[in-house]
């Protein structure tokens, strides 16, 4: 399946043929013809059927590489975490409570 370039983004679906009827399987937005041998080397053998996708929803697929962005709550909960027990560390060894509860003679 060939598409030129002003066919892209497309929209690609795979189907499965049983008893005269279309069952569907599959469905990709495609932005160049390597993807489109992906899918169809993927689903060989099924029924695919390609549309170019409406101006108006092409917007959603300018980029073709969605960059998930990492929220750094999870690090700065871990940097609380281990500041918290150093500190806890450093008060028990300053007041000698810490050498006390682990029979330590300095």
């Amino acid at each position: 399946m060939n598409l030129t370039n002003e066919d892209f983004p497309a929209t690609l679906q795979a189907f499965d043929l049983k008893e005269n009827e279309e069952i569907f399987i599959a469905e990709q937005v495609v932005r160049n013809q390597s993807e489109i041998e992906t899918f169809t080397t993927r689903y060989a053998g099924k029924l695919i059927k390609a549309e170019k996708v409406p101006q108006l929803e092409t917007n959603g697929y300018r980029n073709p590489v969605y960059k998930k962005e990492r929220s750094s709550t999870g690090l700065i909960a871990i940097i609380i975490i281990i500041l918290v027990i150093a500190a806890l560390v450093i008060y028990g060894i300053s007041t000698g409570w810490l050498q006390e509860k682990l029979n330590f003679k300095l």
